[in-house]
Parts: C-alpha cells; structure tokens; sequence
C-alpha cells in the first residue's frame, strides 16, 4: 500500500496541472504562466536527480527475516524516483506550452526562452550525464585487453579429455577490477558450448582476483571436449557485447 502513495500523489499532481492548463489557456500574460510551472518543474526535477543520484539507503534490520521489508523499502525508493520524474515532465511540457505562447509576442519573447530553457534544464543535465556515463563506459571497457595465450590437451578429474585455455587478462582502467565481473566468454566446439570442467593443478583461480590498474593475470580455464580432434571457438567480450576481445578458432594442442 505504501508503495503506491506516490504513484497517486502523481497523479493528482498531474490532474491540477490539466486542470490550470485548462483554468489559464486564455490568459493575455502567458510568461507569467510559464515562469509558474517552470520553476514547479524545476523544484520537481532537482528533487528527482537528488534521488535518482543520491538514493537513501535501506538501514533496517538485515539477514533472510528481512529480505521483504528490504524489497519493499527499494520499491518505494523506485516508486519515488519515476513519480518526481514523470512529474518533472508533467510541468516542464506545461511550461513549454506557455513559453511557445509567449515567444510568438515580440515584447515577451525573451522571457518565454528563458522559461523554456530553464524547465528542461534538469532533462539536459541528466541526458549529459548519461552521455558522459556512455562515453566513459566505452573507454574503459576498450582498456581491457584480453588474448588467448594457449590452448592445450589435457585430461580432467574424471579421465575425460579437456583443453586448458590460457588468457592474458591486462586491466587498462583506471580502477580495481576483476575477470569474472568485466568479460563473458564461452567456448564452444563444432556450434555447440562446451562447458568448464575440473582438472589437477589448475592453478591459481585469478577469474575473481582484483587487479590493479596497469596489471595482467592469467586466467587459467579448463573445458571438457566433445570431439578431441576439433578446433575450439573462444569468445570473450563484454556483458554488454558491444566490446569483443577474442573471437578466433584454436586448435587444441
């Protein structure tokens, strides 16, 4: 129930903007209009990068015994986070409408800019910075570097015949990261994904190893063959997809 309070306080917000749309869609002084439901809009959309960005964190009880009061507590944040943006929204076009009207007047032209600048103003600093983020994303995923070292026969636990692969993980970002948690690979033999398997003296596991900025590891993979005599297809790429570091065939030596 309290999940959906904000929701309903949205939508009231939303029925009174329509309604003094509809009150003032007459009135000979449209600036003064826009300037009200700009500076609404901005209120709204500071209150809405505030928690978007800054969101409160949960500080009650923690263990299994709380894990739905913990749900719903990020519920009620999301909740929060749509209404003050669709809100943000809600004005900002009211004052579009008004501030369209007033720049068709010569003598009020110039303040039905600004009006109209300023109630987007809060929608261009979140598309900034996700541009940013996007931007910044994409270098740091082109600084991992990841290249396949070797490929060879083995044999693992369970007598089965294997290939251990041999990768060369380099963290060229700016921070601590791990293996496990920046590349997805797969391996896979005639179309079809084989699947890791266990062998003896496998080395250090480095997949969920931090590693510093400017250094390399080597991860070690072992995977069980369906055809011995077959080349193995190595994938490694992003999560995303969008960066692909190996994608080649390897003979099983």
């Amino acid at each position: 129930m309290v999940v959906i309070l904000p929701y309903v306080f949205t939508l009231i917000i939303v029925i009174i903007t329509v309604v003094e749309e509809i009150r003032f869609r007459n009135y000979r002084k449209p600036e003064k209009v826009a300037k009200k439901f700009a500076l609404i809009a901005i209120v709204f959309g500071i209150l809405h990068l505030i928690c978007d960005f800054y969101p409160f964190d949960y500080t009650g009880g923690t263990g299994i015994d709380y894990i739905g009061q913990a749900v719903a507590y990020s519920l009620f944040i999301n909740a929060i986070i749509y209404s003050t943006l669709i809100v943000y929204l809600n004005f900002a076009v009211a004052a579009s409408v008004y501030a369209v009207k007033a720049i068709k007047n010569n003598k009020t032209r110039k303040k039905g800019i600004l009006w109209l600048v300023l109630s987007w103003i809060c929608a261009l600093v979140v598309a900034g910075i996700v541009i940013g983020n996007i931007i910044s994303d994409d270098v740091r995923k082109n600084s991992i570097k990841v290249g396949v070292k070797e490929v060879t026969s083995v044999t693992d636990t369970d007598g089965k015949p294997s290939a251990l692969v041999v990768l060369e993980f380099y963290n060229g970002t700016g921070s601590d990261i791990t293996y496990l948690s920046t590349v997805y690979d797969e391996v896979s033999q005639n179309g079809q994904e084989i699947y890791d398997t266990n062998i003896e003296d496998s080395g250090i596991d480095y997949e969920i190893e931090a590693v510093k900025p400017g250094c390399s590891v080597e991860i070690r993979k072992a995977y069980r063959l369906d055809d011995p005599s077959e080349p193995v297809k190595i994938v490694c790429q992003s999560y995303d997809g969008y960066v692909v570091y190996v994608d080649a065939e390897y003979e099983v030596k």
